[in-house]
């Protein structure tokens, strides 16, 4: 996917303002997409049908009736169906209460596109590919994104972002409880107890024996580098250099 159509993933209502090459992108229709629009009698139900199969191919979601409309998006719909553009602001003029109508359009648009509602099974594989994402990574920011594009690829409908962010946070809590339990396994709960004694207490000038131990060397003076094998030594002395799992990776171990 193209770096630019990432901002759009996800949307759930029409940007204010496209431009003509947005237009172009999201809303010109292939032969196939003509043909299924054609099929509704009133020109009114062909304009929204085209403007669900767009935006589902925009951001990956369903439209509802109650979001603003562009008048650039109602022209270039006009010209690429052949019939005038209607004079409105939003959907809910359009389909008149008819809900029922709404549905089948957003089902008929998702399943022009190919895609569909997320299934037990595909949240399953979800749950796993992200599992395998998390593998060794500490910066977690940009994994909401990476996660839109991966159902956006699949062809799975982007829920909403809060219950994307919610089960990002199962796995992370997963993982991290899996990755406990290896250290529990191979290292030992005195062990773990040890650490977890020592890494809280005061160090010198610093506050904790962590954050001396995550302080970096400044600059290359014999001082700096002295204090840097002395952290060194506690390490070995800890015993953290042995016994660490094997599906314990490099990254992880480095953090």
């Amino acid at each position: 996917m193209e770096h630019w159509r990432q901002a759009y993933l996800g949307m759930r209502s029409i940007p204010h303002t496209l431009n003509e090459f947005e237009l172009a992108a999201f809303f010109t229709f292939s032969s196939k997409e003509r043909a299924l629009i054609n099929t509704r009698r009133r020109h009114l139900y062909r304009f929204a049908l085209a403007l669900h199969i767009g935006f589902v191919r925009m951001s990956g979601c369903t439209l509802d009736a109650c979001r603003y409309v562009p008048r650039n998006l109602w022209q270039h719909l006009g010209r690429q169906l052949g019939i005038e553009s209607p004079d409105l602001g939003t959907m809910t003029a359009l389909y008149d209460g008819h809900t029922d109508t709404l549905f089948e359009h957003q089902v008929c648009a998702y399943q022009a596109r190919g895609f569909g509602p997320m299934t037990e099974h595909q949240r399953r594989y979800v749950m796993r590919w992200l599992k395998s994402a998390l593998s060794g990574r500490q910066d977690r920011n940009g994994l909401l994104h990476e996660l839109k594009r991966w159902l956006y690829e699949h062809r799975i409908l982007l829920p909403r972002d809060r219950t994307l962010r919610e089960l990002i946070v199962q796995v992370i809590r997963d993982v991290e409880a899996e990755f406990t339990g290896e250290l529990m396994q191979a290292l030992g709960e005195a062990t773990l107890d040890r650490w977890g004694q020592l890494l809280p207490k005061p160090h010198g000038e610093a506050l904790s024996l962590q954050q001396w131990r995550w302080s970096v060397p400044l600059r290359n003076s014999t001082r700096q580098m002295s204090d840097l094998f002395r952290k060194v030594d506690l390490l070995v002395e800890l015993g953290v250099q042995t016994k660490w799992p094997e599906t314990c990776n490099e990254a992880i171990v480095r953090h």
